[in-house]
């Protein structure tokens, strides 16, 4: 099926990511999950749903309107839609939907003009069937904590509701994000899907903080002239409203096209602090050594408090402007 891993049966698809068993069915033990340590650079072992928690099928409304609802140690067949105030997802396993959705959507939607305060902790976050349609989570009003995403279309998509408040208040903080899946085919794109494990698009109140993210993309149905390479690990477009008070600190970035890309999008401006992030070297190589670890669009348009403060992982040295160094601008 156009937009589904219909040939590769959603075991396979989850093993080389986290080591969970498969779903629970009538007569059959409950799901449990894999080891993970409790501390350092978020990886497939300290992420996700943690150790020793038994899991259970989950059979309430995959559309959730009840303020307060806790959804915890549950197996999620079908995309969440949250449309309510104070809801908490944790220590689960998302599936996931099994059908292509008709638009761009998530496994956990906050679009919902009800959303507030909508936590996410702990969980595993790998589609059974990805799409070009599915991200990992994708909305406004939610923290974010220690999640596992993988497989996803994007990552985690941020932006304010569309003609409502221009607050988005979200906050990201010690998730794992990589190997997004990648289509040769996307109806937003020609030249396949742009696959990007954080997009900022837009909204107030926006913390990235203590993130391992990486910009690598897996075939849905081919690899395109990037490779294994993605969109970027982050970018940050302001496709819906202009940002403000964004701050992304203290997180590990590598591997993309360009592992950040900041641009100014509809607007005149872009600002945000961007510092003390840890950057590794596996961007895409577009000849000669000629790599975009942090690509910024317009200089004349771009205020980013603390850039200079950003760094190599490996060596530990401060990443400059030039075309080895780190930095780079468009214009």
């Amino acid at each position: 099926m156009v937009g589904l891993l219909s040939a590769v049966s959603p075991a396979v698809a989850m093993a080389d990511s986290v080591a969970v068993s498969a779903a629970p069915v009538a007569g059959q033990a409950p799901l449990v999950a894999a080891s993970a340590a409790a501390t350092g650079k978020p990886s497939a072992s300290n992420t996700g749903v943690p150790a020793g928690t038994t899991l259970t099928r989950y059979t309430g409304p995959l559309t959730i309107t009840a303020d307060n609802t806790v959804i915890d140690k549950k197996a999620v067949y079908g995309d969440l839609k949250i449309n309510a105030r104070n809801v908490v997802i944790r220590n689960s396993y998302l599936h996931c939907g099994t059908n292509i959705p008709s638009g761009n959507s998530g496994c956990i939607d906050a679009n919902g003009a009800n959303v507030y305060n909508l936590q996410i902790q702990k969980n595993t976050i790998i589609p059974d069937k990805p799409s070009y349609y599915r991200d990992g989570i994708v909305g406004h009003e939610f923290t974010a904590t220690g999640n596992h995403i993988s497989r996803s279309n994007d990552g985690i998509g941020i932006f304010n509701r569309p003609g409502g408040s221009l607050n988005a208040n979200v906050t990201v903080t010690g998730n794992y994000i990589h190997d997004l899946t990648h289509w040769m085919n996307d109806p937003a794109h020609s030249d396949g899907t742009h696959n990007d494990a954080i997009q900022i698009q837009g909204g107030t109140n926006i913390t990235i903080r203590g993130n391992n993210v990486v910009g690598s993309v897996v075939s849905g149905n081919g690899l395109g002239t990037y490779g294994k390479h993605g969109g970027a690990a982050l970018i940050i477009n302001q496709n819906v409203s202009q940002l403000r008070n964004v701050v992304i600190e203290s997180n590990w970035f590598d591997d993309g096209q360009n592992s950040v890309c900041i641009t100014n999008g509809k607007f005149s401006t872009v600002s945000l602090t961007f510092q003390k992030n840890l950057f590794g070297r596996n961007q895409y190589d577009f000849g000669n050594g000629s790599k975009y670890a942090i690509r910024i669009y317009v200089r004349a348009a771009s205020k980013i408090t603390g850039l200079s403060n950003n760094r190599w992982e490996d060596t530990n040295v401060l990443m400059t402007e030039g075309r080895n160094t780190g930095i780079r601008y468009n214009s």
